[in-house]
């Protein structure tokens, strides 16, 4: 290579660099490990959480400055395939869970008319079948059965539900400030939303987000940990943010397959009875980063 066409290619790479979306207020990733299968890395940074665009709904104000650390999370929804692999395995190792617990449409795509709880159960099979310490306890024992409200071990290798601080940041792609993870109109090239296909399309069907990330908006709504508070985010902290210690629903977030484009704003919260199950509810998983 002469030394013009080494100077032009270095070029080239540097404007990639500056243009590449998804990493303003994160913190550098040159020593970050690399991130399981399935799933991408969300760098620790700020960011801001909440309607910036003034037009939403009260719970999504004030808009705030959140810190969040390093997380990993998967960049698919749940497939019905996949919660049946892990609901296969759990039957007759102490867990309540059972393929026929979950729907889909497909294989390929989300599994839905899980609760909050079976949800949350079925993490810690996932981490007890991949070898991982499981994240979630009640009464001094992995929850694995009942509708119980666990104690979350935010530093255990395994699965659990995002909390809502780290699915916003997630599902914003590290863009800040817009109504969609790909800007601020939406259509059904973009997202599976109302009046697209009226069913769930099989996940990975429209294109990521700036950090690999499919579906966040549309498809399914997804589960978090948080419980609901409308006043919430007046005194949330701003590190690392796990939602109020008590309540009586828990976050949905993302739209889903009938939603209307007010409610697939990255910023709407919505929430559920923790055994509600529906169609339209699915969810995704994170592990902590090392």
């Amino acid at each position: 290579m002469t030394t013009r066409s080494r100077v032009t290619l270095a070029l080239v790479l540097s404007l990639l660099f500056l243009v590449t979306p998804g990493r303003r207020g994160d913190a550098a990733q040159g020593d970050s490990p690399p991130p399981p299968e399935g799933m991408s890395l969300i760098p620790a940074g700020s960011f801001l959480m909440g309607d910036s665009l003034g037009e939403g709904k009260a719970y999504e104000l004030p808009v705030h400055e959140v810190f969040v650390g390093a997380f990993f999370i998967d960049r698919c929804e749940v497939t019905k395939a996949l919660w049946d692999k892990v609901a296969t395995w759990a039957t007759g190792r102490g867990y309540d869970l059972r393929p026929g617990d979950g729907a889909g449409q497909g294989p390929h795509h989300p599994v839905t008319h899980v609760s909050w709880y079976e949800a949350v159960k079925w993490a810690n099979a996932r981490s007890e079948m991949e070898g991982l310490t499981p994240c979630y306890r009640s009464e001094g024992g992995v929850y694995r059965q009942g509708e119980a409200d666990p104690q979350c071990v935010w530093t255990a290798s395994g699965y659990r539900l995002p909390t809502e601080a780290e699915w916003e940041k997630a599902a914003r792609g590290g863009a800040p400030g817009l109504r969609y993870p790909w800007g601020n109109d939406i259509d059904c090239a973009h997202a599976n939303a109302l009046g697209c296909t009226g069913a769930t399309t099989p996940v990975g069907s429209y294109a990521p987000n700036g950090y690999g990330l499919y579906d966040m908006v549309g498809n399914v709504s997804e589960w978090c940990w948080d419980w609901m508070h409308g006043s919430y985010y007046a005194t949330s902290p701003r590190t690392n943010p796990t939602g109020p210690s008590v309540g009586n629903l828990r976050v949905c977030r993302g739209g889903d397959k009938g939603a209307a484009a007010d409610w697939c704003r990255v910023s709407l919260r919505t929430y559920n009875a923790p055994h509600h199950e529906s169609g339209a509810i699915g969810f995704r998983l994170v592990r902590a980063a090392p």
